[in-house]
């Protein structure tokens, strides 16, 4: 975009080079187009379910369906629930709800060159845009499940008073974790973005690792079964102390992460998302030549 002054000499708003300042990641800019934003997660939100049978009460249907796979194979068969009293439901719903937002967070940030190589390559705006518009949508979609998981929360406690939850006190810690599996999610999305984009398979061990990961995280177990030699590893999982003190605080188990494992997960999120941006940012101009 060019203006000029009264003087007649050119100046610029903006400038598209691959050359960037070292620390310069773009925040400003990125901010600048928050309509983008809104209208990129309005898209993805009616794509998603277009030409559906359902439609958008998928959003409830998948949660559903995961956790009775999980009831089924895990709860009845291999019976590692830790607490006969918790309603099995109760129990895996949280774990599957989480770990499906990391999933899809991390997915579609994975594949923010490659999806969208035929955008990129006619039009300018900042990259950083994508992934961002992809977390919102996934976060609407989280908002909705969770609100599933409190009309079934009450329907036990208020019929079979079988649940017990924490201290109201501690009820900020939700949507603290959260932001934690988001910026988890994105950060290390957005790094391997990077390196997908160039090296294609890639992709297959990153889909292979995913499924690994499922099971070091305790989607379908409790902390409480975890060997002590191998707990301070397990802790060091940054979505461990979410998905622990996301079921703790509803549940009141005895799953409880402690203060210094949200410690740690913070700093572990922390480098990981700034990493993340700063790889994203110094490399998202020049790797459109790979694709």
């Amino acid at each position: 975009m060019q203006k000029r002054r009264s003087d007649s000499k050119p100046w610029w708003n903006w400038e598209i080079n691959s050359k960037q300042r070292f620390f310069s990641l773009g925040l400003r800019e990125t901010f600048y187009n928050k309509g983008l934003i809104l209208r990129l997660v309005r898209r993805d939100l009616l794509a998603s379910y277009y030409q559906t049978l359902i439609g958008p009460f998928w959003i409830f249907l998948q949660p559903l369906l995961t956790t009775l796979v999980y009831i089924v194979i895990f709860d009845k068969f291999a019976k590692i629930r830790p607490d006969d009293k918790i309603p099995a439901i109760l129990f895996y719903l949280p774990g599957s709800i989480i770990w499906t937002f990391f999933n899809d967070c991390f997915t579609g940030t994975m594949y923010t060159f490659i999806a969208n190589a035929h955008i990129f390559s006619k039009v300018y705006f900042p990259r950083l845009v994508v992934p961002l518009s992809n977390t919102i949508t996934q976060s609407i979609r989280l908002s909705i499940q969770c609100l599933l998981f409190l009309i079934i929360y009450l329907y036990y406690y208020l019929r079979y008073h079988n649940v017990d939850p924490a201290a109201v006190s501690v009820l900020f810690l939700l949507p603290y974790t959260v932001l934690l599996t988001a910026g988890f999610a994105l950060g290390s999305g957005l790094i391997t973005s990077v390196f997908v984009a160039k090296y294609r398979d890639l992709e297959t061990f990153i889909q292979f690792f995913l499924r690994l990961f499922m099971f070091a995280t305790p989607v379908v177990y409790s902390s409480n079964i975890v060997p002590e030699e191998y707990k301070m590893l397990f802790w060091l999982n940054p979505l461990t102390p979410v998905i622990e003190t996301f079921r703790s605080t509803l549940l009141n188990n005895d799953g409880w992460a402690t203060v210094n494992h949200l410690i740690i997960a913070t700093m572990e999120v922390a480098v990981i998302f700034v990493v993340g941006l700063f790889l994203f940012k110094r490399r998202e101009v020049k790797v459109m030549d790979t694709i």
